[in-house]
This record gives C-alpha cells, structure tokens and sequence, in this order.
C-alpha cells in the first residue's frame, strides 16, 4: 500500500540482487490471470501494466482478488477505519475499471490482520476454482536482503499454497465441490512482482498512462503530484530493467512454474 507516498508503485522499488541469465521477455498471455493483492493499490503497482496489456490486446480475463480492506492505510488521524475502508473499496473499483479487470473479490480482511489460515487458504482457493486461472500473479513472500510488509508475505505465500497445495484436489475444502458447485482447477504458473529475483519481463511502454491512472485512482494513497509527475516517475521506474533487457519499459517478474499434472508432479502423488 502506497499510504500516502509518491513512489507510484508498491512502496520503493525492490533492487534485484539476482537476474537469470535466462531471462525470458514474455510476448504471450494467459486466458484468465487472477491476481492476489494484499491492499487496494499493491496490484496497481505491481503488474497494472501487464494487466492492462493483456486485457487490450489479447482479451485477457483478469481477476482481483483483494485480501485486506486497507482500513489502516492513511497518516491522518481523524480517519476511521470504517470510513478508510469503505473509501478505498471505492477506489480500488474505479482502478480496477482503468486496468480492464472482469471481476474484483474483497475478503475485507483488516489491513495488518492477514494471517495462514485456513479460511484465508479457502478464500483464495475458492476463487481459483470459481475463476479457473492458468496464471496467478501476487507479491514474491521471499525476501533475502530487504523486508516487506507482513500482509505482503502472507498474501503471496498463500497464494501459491492454494494454487500448488489446495485448489487441485478434491479433497482440500470438498464443500466447495459438493456444496458450491466448484470443481478443482490446476493453476499453470505464477508471477511475483516486488521481486529480488525476476526473471520474465513484460513490456508496458504503451501502458504507462494507465499504470499511472489506476494508482491514481487510489487517491486516498496520493501525495500532491500532477498526472505528469506521477506518470514521469512511474515510467523512469519501469526503466530500471532496460540494460539488462534493452527494452524501455517494463514490469519484471519472478515465475513458477506449477508443474501440477505432468509426471514428476504424478509420481511425486501416486
């Protein structure tokens, strides 16, 4: 969450400390991408540009999923909790609009109340089954030389649980099989943004105006800045993987793939 910052992403920008030399420049698309955000904001961030490339020009589906309600995210004390949070719902709407997602899910979890549990497993779960992503997209849980906030770590580890542990297999949450009318889906790969070691990057020149407008949209978040500030800033970040890539502008990505499905995975199962 940006809580009042200029930064124009997800707090600083986190230095990679390790690139692959087998970086890919990904020019393709999933059919659905769902992305698990901790705050309203930290998605806009993260992969706004990608979200919106996909959406525009290959017709992308793309899914919100909202872990917290960000009811802390403000310096001013005169803020409730209850007035911030339905504030930033608002917010988080009109962003998701400019980007082109189909569908936002709020948990409403409190901001700084994230924990590994099991409904919080089953929520991000259920929406995997409900949306069948081949792509899920969350902040990197894993940091080695810097730290990030506690909801970050736990919404990108949950994340990958549901998608590698739980949302497979009928016999993680089953009343979501017999009661709901869901069925288990295998998630192909995921996407970490906020990593200190991407290793896909995607090209968002032509998207920066809409990154910069859906985190404008977060205007509880903003600091006092014109469009042209923000959108100045924001692009001179995207450059930051330019000599390793030679591309201008981009959002990079630390990938797993899933494996769920092939022989090793079989095996590893029987």
């Amino acid at each position: 969450m940006l809580q009042n910052t200029q930064f124009g992403m997800s707090g600083p920008s986190v230095p990679a400390t390790s690139i692959s030399p087998d970086f890919e420049i990904v020019t393709t698309a999933p059919r659905v991408a769902l992305a698990v955000t901790p705050h309203p904001d930290d998605c806009e961030g993260g992969c706004g540009g990608a979200l919106a490339k996909w959406v525009k020009e290959f017709g992308t589906e793309a899914v919100v999923v909202m872990c917290t309600n960000g009811n802390k995210g403000t310096s001013e004390r005169d803020m409730t909790p209850e007035t911030l949070a339905a504030t930033r719902e608002v917010e988080q709407r009109a962003a998701s609009d400019i980007v082109g997602a189909k569908d936002i899910v709020f948990l409403r979890h409190p901001d700084g109340g994230l924990e590994d549990t099991m409904l919080f497993r089953s929520q991000v779960t259920r929406a995997i089954r409900q949306y069948k992503p081949d792509l899920i997209m969350c902040i990197d849980p894993y940091r080695s030389t810097s730290h990030t906030h506690r909801d970050h770590r736990m919404s990108g580890q949950v994340a990958l649980d549901a998608a590698f542990t739980y949302a497979w297999s009928y016999q993680h949450f089953p009343e979501q099989i017999t009661e709901e009318g869901l069925e288990p889906h295998m998630v192909e790969q995921a996407y970490m943004w906020g990593s200190e070691s991407p290793d896909v990057f995607i090209e968002i020149g032509d998207y920066l105006e809409a990154k910069t407008l859906s985190l404008e949209a977060h205007a509880s978040q903003m600091s006092p800045a014109t469009t042209e500030e923000r959108l100045s800033r924001i692009s001179n970040n995207a450059t930051r993987y330019k000599d390793l890539t030679g591309i201008e502008y981009t959002e990079g990505f630390r990938r797993i793939r899933f494996g769920l499905g092939n022989l090793d995975w079989q095996l590893l199962y029987s």
